[in-house]
């Protein structure tokens, strides 16, 4: 079976507090994109979970979101220790971009398991599964736009982002998840929220609108001059908005006309990795 793994990009990330367990808190928006990795599962005779990637600096073993999750399935549906799985993933999503391309491999093997063992598990238990693997793993589930807090795993609907042009820019600098989280640790929260506004703006349908409440604390907090780069140059060639996603380090711009999202793309050759996408539903 074969089953798209789909990115996700942060339209706001608001860091709310840190726990006594040393997780943050968010509330932040994200929106699933027409940016997947492929997976093909395929039932083996011989025991145990075998997994390949198009990419050398994905582990290979137990170490991988995607292993992880098929053997969370297994465990939580009961399956014999001699089931056998192959797992292969042909890697589109950058590494360390904040578009959640582990996350995004994980819920899709939750999914394609569900379905191709014919378990009948509803939406919200493979949610449920996939918090045990990481925070962003529930919503890659879910899809579509939607609120999420707590951890990142507490999940509110909200309307999709309109039909636009996103291009997304990856630049090499490049910033594992806890690093970025203790580079923020170093300033103090901030009472200032992007994520009320972009609730509104989702819901008033408005792309200028949208793409005027854009945020995130990391973007703020970090400051990576490639970063800050790039969106200059994103609202030089007719960006709406344009801003980083996740922990780093890709960024995005919407644009409402394919032509200046290209326009812009010539600009940017030679600074990042460089993606065309649109909003997606995620399934």
């Amino acid at each position: 079976m074969k089953v798209n793994a789909y990115a996700k990009i942060n339209l706001t990330l608001d860091v709310t507090g840190k726990r006594p367990d040393g997780y943050h808190t968010l509330d932040t928006i994200m929106q699933t994109v027409s940016l997947w990795d492929e997976l093909e599962l395929i039932p083996k005779e011989e025991p145990g979970i075998r997994l390949t990637s198009s990419h050398k600096y994905l582990p290979e073993n137990e170490k991988n979101t995607a292993y992880r999750a098929a053997k969370l399935f297994f465990d939580h549906c009961g399956m014999p220790e001699e089931t056998g799985l192959e797992i292969s993933i042909k890697k589109r999503i950058p590494n360390r971009a904040g578009m959640g391309g582990g996350s995004a491999d994980a819920a899709a093997v939750l999914r394609g398991l569900n379905e191709m063992y014919d378990m009948g598990m509803p939406r919200e238990e493979l949610m449920e599964l996939g918090a045990a693997i990481g925070a962003d793993v529930p919503f890659c589930v879910a899809g579509g736009a939607c609120r999420c807090t707590g951890i990142g795993e507490k999940l509110e609907p909200l309307p999709p982002m309109p039909d636009c042009h996103l291009l997304i820019c990856k630049p090499p600098a490049g910033m594992s998840t806890p690093r970025a989280y203790a580079l923020m640790d170093q300033f103090p929260l901030s009472s200032n929220r992007a994520t009320p506004k972009m609730v509104a703006a989702l819901e008033s349908g408005d792309l200028r609108q949208i793409a005027g409440a854009l945020g995130n604390r990391f973007d703020e907090t970090m400051k990576l001059a490639q970063v800050r780069q790039i969106k200059r140059a994103m609202i030089s060639a007719g960006a709406l908005g344009a801003i980083m996603t996740g922990s780093g380090s890709a960024v995005f711009g919407i644009f409402d006309a394919q032509g200046k999202a290209e326009d812009c793309a010539h600009l940017l050759e030679g600074q990042g990795k460089l993606y065309f996408a649109y909003p997606h539903p995620g399934k």
